[in-house]
């Protein structure tokens, strides 16, 4: 055979070869990186009530969204047994919200500590859970009240839904929306005066936080996830985690 001609072949043949193994290798795909989602924690003030508490509820099961219950001590009893068992079970968090309504940043710190240690006691048993949060009523603070409280505090991007029939379910949405922002908390309450659009707000609100990319978590998932360690001895009182 002619040299040139046998060299020419071999080339061609290792060519071919070059060509196969190429092909058999699936071309590198580029990896999207997908963003982080944004995070909230929505939070409900002054229940458990089996009736208004059990509305909010019904739409947070709806959604299949967890949240956080700071919860009124004096009003976690047998009669609301049952419903804290559901709220419990159902993986939503309870936070210290005080044995009463009445502001406690003007308390002596032995009142102080008997209103927040009679709450956890019966958080703890009528849910099994230690409140992890205070969040003082009225959001009436004081340094004592930060001193005697041991627990972080939450505040919130409000609904100002305590406001009654004057609110109605659409203003309570958009009071929390032009609020929010990535790691925000939301203030909102399960127990509110009859006419009670809360419930009917979390209809518009849930869905336009999902669709913005939040995710909605509890409030220790919050922090958690954003890596932060509250220190209950800051005075700090959290609306945001950054």
């Amino acid at each position: 055979m002619n040299m040139k001609l046998k060299i020419g072949i071999m080339a061609a043949a290792a060519a071919l070869v070059a060509l196969s193994s190429c092909a058999s290798k699936p071309a590198a795909k580029e990896t999207a990186v997908a963003e982080p989602k944004k995070l909230c924690a929505l939070t409900f003030d002054d229940g458990p009530d089996i009736e208004k508490t059990a509305l909010v509820l019904d739409k947070l099961d709806a959604y299949g969204v967890k949240a956080t219950f700071f919860v009124v001590g004096q009003l976690l009893s047998e009669d609301t047994a049952d419903l804290a068992k559901r709220m419990a079970e159902a993986g939503h968090e309870f936070g210290n919200h005080s044995w009463g309504w009445e502001s406690l940043n003007e308390k002596s710190p032995a009142d102080i500590r008997a209103s927040l240690d009679k709450t956890a006691a019966a958080i703890q048993r009528y849910t099994g859970q230690t409140p992890r949060f205070f969040r003082p009523p009225n959001l009436a603070t004081s340094e004592v009240l930060f001193a005697e409280a041991g627990l972080p505090f939450a505040g919130g991007v409000l609904g100002m839904d305590w406001a009654g029939c004057g609110t109605s379910a659409e203003d309570r949405a958009a009071n929390v929306l032009k609020g929010m922002r990535d790691g925000a908390i939301v203030l909102l309450h399960d127990v509110q005066p009859y006419p009670h659009p809360t419930p009917e707000a979390l209809d518009i609100l849930i869905p336009e936080l999902l669709a913005q990319g939040y995710e909605l978590v509890t409030l220790s998932e919050l922090f958690a996830r954003k890596g932060v360690t509250p220190d209950p001895r800051e005075e700090i009182m959290w609306t945001y985690v950054e």
